[in-house]
């Protein structure tokens, strides 16, 4: 049979919650399922665990910034990992410092790289006022992903992003969605004890996630805001919506539940390269408010399973017309949401990315290992 040895080096990791970690863990799933060995390679961050399902973790020293974001650089780790390891394939997740330092490595070692771009950091270094840097970062993403076997992205707005930069090595893997955990059937009655619409938003409170666009709805007697998620702006955001709900981070049951139990779900942010939170609302029953920018768009039909609203200023929520309110809560597109996710879990979804990895390794002059 064949085997195969992968290396994920992962700019974020557990206990850290987000879009990255989130695709790594499930990546990780489908490969050990398949009989391959991986190990993880990913910053430390308080308790990061030495295994995870089976796999070592290699934990290298990182920095806090914001007590939410979690940094580590070049280490002698790394690489004495990839020579103890000898990976068939090095999967980079979210390349910055640490993956750049991975895929040098393995370059002069001649083992091939996937490289997956799923964070927009010129969009959001616009939003951390470090317009000055995007030059920079431009030329750091470029000469990344430029010197991958192969990039992979999860939506057309992120390959775009990549092809705009000149990089052509460039394919694209969707991100799937626990459909039996995020379930219509977890909503109950009266979850949150209140008469009033639902509108929750799930994931990291910073200014890129644009969640102060929320903030004149929270003063509107028919909606009732909850906020899922922590980060640098919480104490802002519950100043400037004193009337929401906020539950800090949640994973898991208690995580689909609150989910199943919103009317509504919304992500203002403009610069996602998925929102991997939109498609949990969806498979939960829940429609979908998105920009008109970002990639939620690509999976968020305006009508269907959610509306798409141009977010540009504060006010765009508050002054949408009564009449799209009511298609937004309306049942027809309560039932096509979860329809519209249904061929997506991920399962299906990871079957692409190893179906990535051996087309690299076919077109590779070193051959997997054949095993008894």
């Amino acid at each position: 049979m064949l085997t195969m040895r992968v290396a994920i080096v992962t700019e974020s990791f557990l206990p850290s919650v987000n879009g990255v970690t989130n695709s790594v863990i499930q990546a990780h799933k489908s490969l050990v399922a398949e009989g391959y060995e991986v190990v993880i390679i990913a910053p430390t961050v308080g308790d990061t665990p030495s295994f995870y399902d089976g796999s070592t973790v290699v934990g290298l020293p990182s920095i806090n910034l914001n007590n939410s974001l979690a940094v580590a650089f070049p280490h002698r780790l790394i690489q004495q990992t990839l020579d103890e390891f000898a990976p068939d394939i090095v999967h980079l997740a979210s390349p910055a410092m640490m993956g750049a330092y991975a895929q040098s490595i393995s370059n002069r070692r001649r083992i091939p790289t996937i490289a997956v771009y799923q964070t927009d950091y010129v969009g959001f270094s616009q939003h951390y006022r470090l317009g000055f840097a995007a030059h920079g970062i431009n030329a750091a993403v470029r000469k990344i992903h430029g010197n991958s076997t192969l990039n992979l992205a999860p939506s057309t707005y992120a390959m775009d992003i990549l092809t705009n930069l000149g990089i052509r090595n460039v394919a694209r893997w969707g991100r799937g969605v626990d459909l039996e955990l995020f379930n219509p059937e977890r909503r109950v009655d009266n979850f949150f004890s209140t008469s009033k619409k639902v509108i929750g938003y799930v994931g990291r409170l910073a200014p890129e996630k644009g969640v102060d666009k929320l903030v004149p709805l929270s003063f509107n007697s028919d909606f009732q805001i909850v906020i899922v998620g922590d980060g640098p702006e919480r104490s802002r955001l519950q100043e400037l919506m004193p009337n929401a709900i906020f539950t800090g981070k949640l994973s898991g049951t208690e995580l689909a539940q609150h989910i199943a139990n919103f009317d509504c779900f919304v992500h203002p942010g403009e610069h996602e390269t998925f929102c991997q939170s939109a498609q949990e609302a969806l498979a939960s029953g829940v429609p979908v408010i998105a920009p008109d920018r970002g990639a939620v768009k690509e999976f968020v039909i305006d009508g269907e399973n959610g509306i798409v609203v141009n977010m540009t200023t504060s006010d765009s929520l508050i002054n949408m017309s009564e009449a799209r309110w009511n298609l937004l809560f309306s049942s027809q597109i309560k039932s096509r949401a979860r329809n519209s996710v249904i061929d997506r879990g991920w399962d299906n979804i990871n079957q692409e990315l190893i179906g990535h990895y051996f087309d690299v390794l076919a077109n590779n002059r070193y051959s997997i290992r054949i095993g008894a």
